[in-house]
């Protein structure tokens, strides 16, 4: 690759952040400094850092109705269905295979956020650069302590391995990127998953050495301790995952690294043992389902919850917060806003839904394909659902999904209740509408991050006010994954639900139950322990936790299932509501949705095929044309 990294670093820093086409090695792309500047002191160095902030992806935070279109990769996976059916909607060409968009052809990938020339590898690339910078150079800062050197140092490795973590989980392995590579070095080679993960550990290990325990509230959101040591059990697992033991000339389904499972699982424990015995800000949620709907939103003054280890710390404006509802969550049939972003773009899908358990008979919560459930279901004919099967179940299913008639907020005071059902208002709007498939409508909507007066129409003004009553954020890596991460991995290496080696304080099934506890979710009943049932049962409880936060699209390459969710060309099944109460149901005032009753019955959707599941090439992204073009020896990942 002679020449090459070094020519995409300097391109990235120059497109991504300078108006001129001024040398890189001469200007700072953060402050307009000369290096000489940058070098000064402490707290020029750290400006100097700061600027890998920007380039974090904000998987939760979009800015209006284009920028939808093209960054919502939770509408790739089976948790949500695209409502957009158009050649110039990236989901959509995604979801048939062409990573690389009509409109933005080479400058798009999965992750794309923002307008120009961002994709994720871009800026990973620039970020990588910035730390390179800052570690090789933090002896030519004129004022600076020891201490200050350490935290210095501390974030630029954590930046450094987290920005080429989010490139080889994508990718396979990378070249190794450890210094600021200029023009005419020799070529660079590509290494494998394994290399790859083995060098940006020893990243993760500086970081957790280096960095404090808590920082003063000025710097709240930068990574500490707490952060390193939760991507450090991260970054283990997805390293002993199946995907992962490929090298760079295949994509074949693998097993388990049981080695390393055990590894992740103990640095998961030790990343909870260090939130127990210190003063982190840190601690799993407990107390009642408002507590834990506040995981999601947050009030207005506040930027992190203890819940949070990772997180962007960024303050999206008023307006940009008003973009993200409408464009990414919102519905039109609350909204009631002109323009395309004022469209809920996704829905959660019906096999996403039937995920979450049903408290039977004796009390205790199955799933729902197990009769002591008591749920129903459609007939042979996929018709005359009871309403029934969408009571008692897991609470966070309410905390997650809308369904018709339930209360979705206030508008001008009066409390509102969605109208999602056949002929209702909202229906009928997708049905009609110009800027949606005109079928891809589930029947569920999304609700997790959510508040009564998110909506434009909260005030007779029109105004901002019921937007900006809370803030969404980006949040990566949050402690409860430390309990599914421990759960999965210690599993996967003992092939034990019920037990644990010396050395381990908890079962696989007691760190589940303890995610379940917290929601008022009973113990996974002993049959879903054994060794043949509990990957499908830690698997579930992963996705119920984690629902739209960005994980399933990871979770479905590194197990190498993507053949499995996505049997025939859409795992979209539309759930078609029935109200019982009349015109009602053709969108007339109520009194209470509660008091509606309604059946039910499942439809196959067609609109969009996704092929993930007929190769195995999709397991892997492949590089965008114009990198292979500049990189020499940049192979192409296999079967692109």
């Amino acid at each position: 690759m002679k020449r090459t990294i070094y020519s995409m670093l300097a391109a990235s820093v120059l497109c991504l952040s300078m108006t001129s086409c001024e040398k890189y090695l001469d200007k700072s792309p953060d402050l307009g400094l000369d290096e000489s500047t940058i070098y000064a002191n402490y707290e020029s160095i750290r400006g100097f850092l700061d600027e890998c902030y920007p380039l974090l992806e904000r998987w939760n935070m979009q800015y209006g109705a284009g920028l939808s279109r093209n960054a919502n990769p939770m509408a790739n996976t089976d948790e949500l269905a695209s409502m957009m059916s158009t050649n110039n909607w990236v989901a959509n060409n995604f979801n048939q295979g062409n990573w690389y968009s009509v409109t933005r052809q080479n400058n798009w990938e999965v992750g794309f956020t923002a307008g120009g020339n961002t994709t994720v590898i871009n800026k990973a690339y620039l970020a990588i650069r910035i730390a390179n910078k800052v570690i090789n150079n933090i002896s030519n800062v004129a004022v600076i302590t020891d201490d200050e050197k350490k935290l210095i140092l501390g974030q630029a490795y954590f930046y450094r391995a987290w920005f080429y973590y989010n490139l080889i989980t994508r990718y396979g392995g990378m070249p190794i990127l450890d210094k600021v590579f200029d023009a005419g070095e020799d070529d660079i080679p590509r290494v494998t998953y394994r290399e790859s993960h083995n060098w940006m550990m020893q990243d993760i290990e500086k970081a957790i050495e280096l960095l404090p325990v808590l920082w003063d509230d000025s710097n709240y959101g930068r990574p500490d301790k707490a952060a390193a040591m939760g991507f450090k059990a991260q970054a283990i697992l997805y390293a002993a995952s199946p995907l992962f033991q490929n090298d760079l000339e295949s994509t074949i389904k693998k097993e388990y690294d049981k080695d390393l499972c055990l590894e992740a699982a103990k640095a998961a424990q030790e990343c909870l043992d260090f939130i127990e015995n210190n003063d982190t800000g840190r601690k799993f949620t407990q107390g009642t389902m408002e507590d834990y709907a506040g995981i999601f939103i947050l009030p207005t003054t506040t930027f992190m919850h203890e819940e949070y280890l990772w997180w962007d710390r960024r303050k999206m404006t008023d307006d940009e917060q008003a973009n993200t509802i409408r464009a990414f969550w919102q519905w039109i049939d609350f909204d009631k806003n002109t323009g395309p972003d004022a469209q809920g773009f996704a829905c959660p899908t019906s096999e996403i839904v039937k995920l979450y358990e049903r408290k039977g008979s004796d009390g205790s919560y199955y799933p729902i394909t197990d009769s002591r459930s008591g749920y129903v279901g459609t007939d042979a004919d996929g018709k005359n659902g009871p309403w029934s099967d969408f009571t008692d179940r897991d609470p966070r299913m309410y905390n997650n999904i809308l369904l018709p008639g339930q209360r979705w907020g206030n508008k001008d005071g009066v409390p509102y209740y969605i109208t999602s059902w056949e002929n209702g208002s909202a229906y009928n709007r997708v049905k009609t509408g110009s800027e949606t498939s005109k079928k891809q409508f589930t029947g569920f909507l999304c609700h997790k991050y959510f508040w009564e007066e998110a909506s434009h129409f909260y005030t007779t003004a029109h105004d901002n006010t019921g937007y900006n009553m809370y803030r969404i954020k980006s949040f990566y890596i949050r402690v409860t994954e430390m309990y599914l991460d421990y759960a999965e991995a210690l599993f996967e290496a003992t092939g034990d639900a019920v037990s644990a080696p010396d050395g381990f304080k908890m079962t696989p099934a007691d760190a589940i139950n303890k995610v379940r506890a917290r929601v008022g979710v009973t113990p996974v009943v002993s049959d879903y322990l054994t060794s043949e049932r509990f990957r499908d049962t830690y698997r579930r409880e992963r996705e119920v936790e984690l629902m739209f936060e960005r994980h399933r699209w990871e979770d479905l390459r590194r197990w190498m299932i993507l053949d499995e969710v996505f049997k025939s060309d859409t795992p979209i099944t539309n759930t078609i509501w029935t109200c019982d109460q009349g015109n009602n149901a053709n969108g007339a005032s109520f009194n209470d949705g509660k008091d509606l009753t309604f059946t039910y019955r499942e439809e196959r959707n067609t609109v969009e095929n996704r092929v993930f599941g007929k190769n195995n090439k999709y397991y892997l992204y492949p590089f965008p044309g114009a990198e292979i073009g500049s990189l020499y020896n940049l192979k192409q990942n296999p079967g692109w």
